[in-house]
């Protein structure tokens, strides 16, 4: 008597429909992990322009400590910074040498005259040979910036008494990342920082 042994043959591997399914995970995976990579960008493109305007503000802070005569004498109050500005004539005198290379710094006299040119290069730049890049107009999409003088005693003759609070409000736009009920994703918003100093 013969005996036959029968072998079934074992199929080892994946099907193709385990295979369509594993594609399909890892694809709405990697689209994921594409919509987090996006989200960060913007954060980060955000961040980056908040940084800016904190810079900003803190250049014509520290422009209006340097030059005590000016702020007592109401020069910095009501200065605005804008494209429309930048596309004026420039303060006269232009208290650097920056500009034209001469190497010839002309003086500013008064604390008026320098506030001028602080408002200047705050608000446009300063850059050789008289291009403009920088400042508020330059750095911050659709960026104005202003300066006002909350006096603190205004019966006494002074424009900006001393010891008086000043406001630096410098607003921008800024595309925004997400959908909100009221705003729809892409929109530009605008975005505002405020610091009330004292010089």
């Amino acid at each position: 008597m013969l005996i036959r042994s029968t072998c079934h043959k074992v199929h080892h591997g994946f099907t193709l429909i385990e295979v369509l399914v594993t594609i399909v995970v890892v694809s709405i995976g990697l689209l994921g992990l594409a919509g987090l990579q996006i989200n960060g960008l913007r954060a980060n493109m955000s961040s980056e322009t908040r940084s800016k305007a904190t810079m900003l503000a803190n250049d014509i802070i520290e422009r209006m400590r340097a030059n005590p005569l000016g702020v007592g004498g109401g020069a910095y109050d009501g200065i605005t910074a804008s494209k429309t500005i930048c596309e004026g004539v420039q303060p006269i005198p232009f208290c650097s040498s920056t500009n034209d290379n001469s190497g010839i710094t002309p003086p500013c006299m008064t604390g008026v005259q320098m506030a001028a040119f602080d408002a200047w290069v705050w608000g446009c730049g300063m850059a050789p040979l008289n291009t403009q890049q920088r400042g508020v107009a330059n750095q911050l999409p659709n960026g104005i910036a202003s300066v006002t003088c909350n006096d603190s005693d205004p019966g006494d003759g002074f424009p900006c008494t001393p010891g008086s609070k000043n406001t630096v409000t410098i607003s921008w736009n800024e595309l925004n990342p997400s959908a909100t009920q009221t705003i729809s994703a892409g929109t530009e918003t605008t975005q505002t920082i405020t610091l009330v100093i004292v010089p």
